[in-house]
């Protein structure tokens, strides 16, 4: 994809999230401006209800209710000549007296008619908070009193219980009366409407509200106990922890100042002032935990200080709600109140820079969180007076934030959920490769035990025999050296020295054992010259073979070379030459021939002696273990040299072919593959190396460690294998450095590069090569967080030039 392209693309991207961005702010200003079906409304005190179907639909009594300030009218009384006009919804702070607004604190008496329409159905009346106490009169009649209203605030006693009043029998025109004192909060007298209806329906509505708000805060508490239960899992889900307690927060919103006024109904009066406190910190406890997680979603340490200016804010906040002298809470308070408007407004902003940006979930997160922010805004300004007329989004704005919040958590719990089962199948499938690998291991370490306890068995007697011998013989001289002719003498001494010289040689093979572990033999691969090994070989049997007058004949004409151990696989051929000339005849020869089949390079050993028996190269193929035999001039030997041979090759990957016919000789065979994969790994952890080192064994290749890169360029400088694996971190001369060193002396030289690095994810990331200028050199570039089978899975595809 071109710049152009790509640039266009993002720019896409972009503007269909404006798009989305735009849809949705249309859509919550027609939710805010969706007008209700015209109804009646009250004028100069007056509510004209004639025309209203009772068993359709409630009444909401709005419009102007008669208000006479400072005066408790008795209901019988008519109206004095110096009272107010007062809509209904607004608290009487809007009215002014000699140029100022009425004070808060006060008491005065509501009055409305309603004209009813000819029916003669049971109504009741539905009262929310009245602001902050009431005596209700219904046709002169007193139908109740919530709290105590009096004109003394000593006397005066609020409460925020709602009430619903049944009117049995009533008259074309009905009078309502409110008496009403408030010396407690900032709102007073009739905030919120008055409800007349039919009484079936007045009760359903309440009980509707009732539900629906208990089914909203059982979801909040279910989503916060979620969420933290997560945290309580994983410290490191902080977001987890405070989207708990911003659920916590709504729901003692929701709890203290929904329309049901729950927690106010269910304790009695002498709790009212406690509950306003606390319904007061639910707003600042959801403002201070909603920006911790939006800063820990889509935010970075830049919008720290905002953080710490919200948290010290909400603070503040809390403390002026739980300490502030009841008077002096409303005027205190509400400063703070209307200040979140600004944090509201804040974090929309944030969103949508975060939705711009495609952050995860941010969409989702706009839509959840814009409905309520505007639905908080509305009230806040609704309750300061700044809006005439209470606009509300009903339960819209709960359920656009519960909505998308319930998407992502299901699809957050699906996903653990399928992250958990691929982790169980994953861990099932580890435990079964385990297992596997323990009886593979278990079995190669019983072999081993065998194999070395047959061999110190069979070497200690075979140690034990000549130098028992030795012994004897040293005895001898020791008893007749003075009466011994010279000549028997030498003889004597002649066969101490083979008896030593045998030990010796055994004791040596004991040495090379001790290069076996578990793992098979720990390789010091070289590159070097199979006529040159063999021509070495030659020059150390010539004495032994010499002795017995066998000829040594070597016809080699390609000079092949190959990666390996030089000084192992030179006692494979020493072992097998001086077999040969142990077992041929005196004045007979050994022949090494070169044999090539394709992809083999093959070296045959053929002698002139007393051959084998078909079981007997059977037991030195398998397991069991041969006893050692006697050559044609009677020369020991301990039986396992052709053990150890064998060994040397597998871990060679080559191969023993044994063709032998008893008394006429026998021809070993030694294969080795032309084309074996090797590589060069550099890692400076000896533990992850020598894993990746086994696997890499096991699937055929040879492989060369270095613990850094000084180590793997003294071994390019000898050898060249097929792939070189390098870490990316090491020290001395790290990856990246052993790269360039290498790039700079290689010269024409191709060899296929794999880095590998353990801060980087699992998937390759080819920018960082690029900056680096290796993206030429390096072919891949792999996470060492994949798993070692995987890992070399990987490494096998990479193709020779």
């Amino acid at each position: 994809m071109s710049y152009f392209n790509r640039f266009e693309f993002q720019h896409n991207q972009k503007l269909n999230h404006c798009k989305a961005i735009f849809a949705l702010a249309v859509l919550l200003l027609t939710f805010s401006c969706a007008q209700k079906k015209s109804v009646p409304v009250g004028e100069a005190g007056i509510l004209d209800a004639q025309n209203w179907f009772i068993s359709k639909s409630n009444l909401e009594l709005r419009g102007e209710w008669r208000f006479f300030w400072k005066q408790l009218l008795n209901p019988n009384e008519v109206d004095p000549e110096n009272g107010y006009l007062q809509p209904a919804g607004k608290h009487w702070t809007s009215l002014k007296k000699d140029g100022n607004n009425l004070p808060s604190f006060g008491y005065g008496t509501y009055r409305l008619d309603v004209i009813l329409p000819e029916s003669h159905e049971a109504l009741a009346l539905a009262v929310p908070v009245i602001h902050t106490a009431y005596r209700l009169y219904i046709d002169g009649e007193l139908k109740y009193e919530n709290g105590i209203v009096s004109e003394y605030e000593m006397v005066h006693r609020p409460s925020y219980h709602t009430k619903i009043f049944p009117i049995q029998s009533y008259k074309k025109r009905l009078r309502i009366q409110l008496e009403v004192s408030n010396y407690t909060h900032k709102i007073a007298g009739m905030k919120e409407y008055i409800t007349l209806g039919r009484i079936d329906k007045i009760y359903s509505a309440g009980a509707e509200s009732y539900i629906i708000n208990w089914l909203i805060i059982l979801i909040l508490g279910i989503l916060a106990f979620y969420h933290f239960s997560i945290y309580g899992l994983r410290k490191s889900e902080a977001a987890s922890f405070h989207l708990g307690f911003l659920y916590i927060g709504i729901i003692l919103m929701l709890l203290t100042l929904s329309q049901g006024r729950i927690l106010f109904n269910i304790f009695p009066d002498e709790w009212c002032t406690l509950l306003i406190r606390i319904s007061k910190i639910g707003l600042p406890i959801s403002i201070y935990n909603g920006s911790q997680v939006l800063y820990l979603l889509f935010l970075n340490q830049r919008f720290k200080p905002i953080i710490s200016f919200t948290k010290v804010y909400c603070l503040i906040y809390i403390l002026v709600c739980l300490f502030t002298p009841v008077s002096y809470l409303g005027a205190l308070s509400y400063p703070f109140e209307f200040g979140v408007i600004f944090f509201f407004i804040l974090g929309g902003i944030f969103t949508v820079r975060a939705v711009i940006e495609q952050k995860k979930d941010s969409l989702l997160y706009l839509f959840s969180l814009t409905l309520i922010c505007l639905g908080a805004i509305l009230d806040i300004l609704y309750n300061g007076n700044y809006l005439n007329i209470k606009i509300t989004l009903g339960y819209y704005n709960v359920i656009f934030f519960l909505v998308p919040q319930s998407y992502i958590l299901t699809r957050s719990i699906v996903e653990i959920f399928k992250s958990e089962e691929k982790i169980s199948r994953q861990l099932i499938k580890n435990n079964e490769e385990l297992e596997n690998k323990v009886q593979e291991r278990t079995k190669e370490l019983l072999k081993a035990n065998r194999w070395k306890a047959s061999f110190v068995s069979l070497m200690s007697h075979d140690l034990r025999s000549p130098l028992i011998g030795v012994n004897q013989i040293l005895d001898v001289l020791q008893f007749k050296f003075a009466t011994m002719p010279d000549g028997e003498k030498l003889k004597f001494i002649s066969l101490c020295k083979d008896g030593l010289n045998n030990s010796l040689r055994m004791l040596k093979s004991l040495l090379d054992v001790s290069r076996f572990d578990s793992d098979g033999i720990k390789l010091q691969q070289s590159l070097f010259s199979l006529k040159e090994l063999l021509t070495d070989v030659l020059n150390f049997i010539k004495p032994i073979a010499t002795i017995k007058e066998i000829q040594l004949n070597m016809v080699v004409e390609n000079d092949s070379y190959i990666i390996g151990d030089r000084a192992l696989l030179e006692e494979v051929f020493i072992n097998i030459l001086t077999n040969a000339v142990k077992f041929s005849y005196p004045k007979t020869s050994v022949d090494i021939l070169e044999n090539t089949k394709g992809d083999w390079v093959a070296i045959e050993i053929r002698d002139s002696g007393i051959g084998m028996e078909e079981d007997v190269i059977s037991r030195i193929m398998g397991e069991k273990t041969t006893k050692s035999r006697a050559g044609t001039n009677g020369e020991l030997g301990s039986g396992l040299g052709l053990k150890l041979c064998i060994n040397i090759l597998d871990a060679h990957f080559s191969k023993l072919r044994i063709r032998s016919e008893l008394g006429k000789g026998s021809i070993f065979q030694i294969q080795f593959s032309r084309h074996l994969k090797s590589v060069l790994l550099v890692d400076d952890s000896d533990t992850y190396r020598s894993r990746l080192a086994e696997e890499l064994r096991r699937k055929k290749w040879i492989v060369i460690e270095a613990a850094n890169g000084e180590e793997a360029l003294n071994h390019l400088a000898r050898i060249k294998p097929t792939l070189i694996v390098t870490d990316k971190e090491m020290p001395v001369m790290d990856g990246i450095s052993f790269l360039h060193e290498w790039e700079a002396m290689r010269g024409d030289l191709k060899i296929p590069v794999v880095l590998i690095s353990s801060d980087i994810s699992l998937s390759e990331d080819q920018s960082f090569l690029k900056e680096e200028g290796l993206d030429d050199m390096v072919d891949m570039y792999l996470s060492k967080i994949l798993s070692i089978e995987r890992l070399v899975e990987k490494i096998s595809t990479v193709k020779s030039p």
